[in-house]
């Protein structure tokens, strides 16, 4: 007996056709997707786009801000009458009109004059050939800091025969008077003998610098000497560029 088939027959009584089947498609093979080497491209692609637009907002923030304005802490009072280095009297009332920039000075001092020092020859390198801007050194001990010592250290610093730094001694009082009232620093005081660090370690005194405007206004104290390396330098940078502004505009 023959099997009998169950199919349908067409529309016309013909035998059925087969259904057809789709052939398989062979895709072209591809490399798999490592998805860390995905993600570290997408976030480094992120990060370069936020350095990038960090670095343009700080750009417009610095050309857009303006600097704050430098304080008027007081007016100088009297003049301080002492000797320049090469003699001759001089007086502070001499210099009105001009920048003036004021700091202690004791030739052998073994604590901080040397960085002091090492900043007013920094704006005597840079301004020094300026007639508006005014260096002025004082000596805390003029009967040993005499002018003609102090014209020996006025050359080693790089200042010789220059009248826009003045190197000044004189009398004791006038100086610490001059310190203290007119400047607002604070007054030297005695070293006690068993903390010296040397023989001639006598006084202990202010390692501000003073920044004085065309007025006599003080305008700015400046730690250029602070126990912190990155206080100490921030003050450097901040006394000149204040420096820099008061010889760019006289309306300061």
């Amino acid at each position: 007996m023959n099997p009998t088939l169950d199919l349908k027959e067409g529309e016309d009584g013909a035998p059925p056709l087969p259904t057809p089947v789709a052939a398989p498609r062979h895709e072209a093979s591809r490399p798999p997707i490592h998805l860390g080497v995905f993600w570290t491209l997408i976030v480094g692609i992120c990060a370069v786009v936020a350095g990038f637009s960090w670095l343009m907002h700080t750009h417009l923030q610095k050309r857009g801000a303006r600097p704050e304005p430098l304080p008027h802490y007081h007016r100088l009072g009297e003049a301080l009458q002492a000797v320049e280095r090469d003699g001759k009297a001089v007086s502070t009332a001499s210099l009105e009109g001009k920048v003036r920039v004021f700091a202690c000075l004791y030739t052998v001092c073994p604590h901080g004059c040397a960085a002091v020092m090492g900043q007013m020859r920094k704006l005597h390198l840079e301004h020094g050939d300026r007639s508006d801007l005014q260096l002025v050194s004082m000596t805390v001990l003029p009967e040993r800091d005499t002018p003609e010592l102090l014209t020996a250290y006025a050359e080693s610093m790089g200042a010789r025969e220059s009248a826009s730094w003045w190197f000044l001694s004189g009398q004791q009082a006038s100086l610490w008077g001059f310190m203290t009232r007119g400047l607002g620093m604070n007054a030297p005081e005695p070293i006690p003998p068993d903390e010296r660090l040397n023989p001639l370690d006598l006084y202990q005194h202010d390692l501000r610098v003073v920044l004085v405007d065309r007025a006599g206004w003080v305008r700015g104290y400046y730690e250029v000497f602070h126990p912190q390396p990155e206080m100490a330098a921030l003050f450097c940078e901040r006394l000149e560029n204040d420096v820099r502004r008061l010889l760019e505009d006289r309306g300061l």
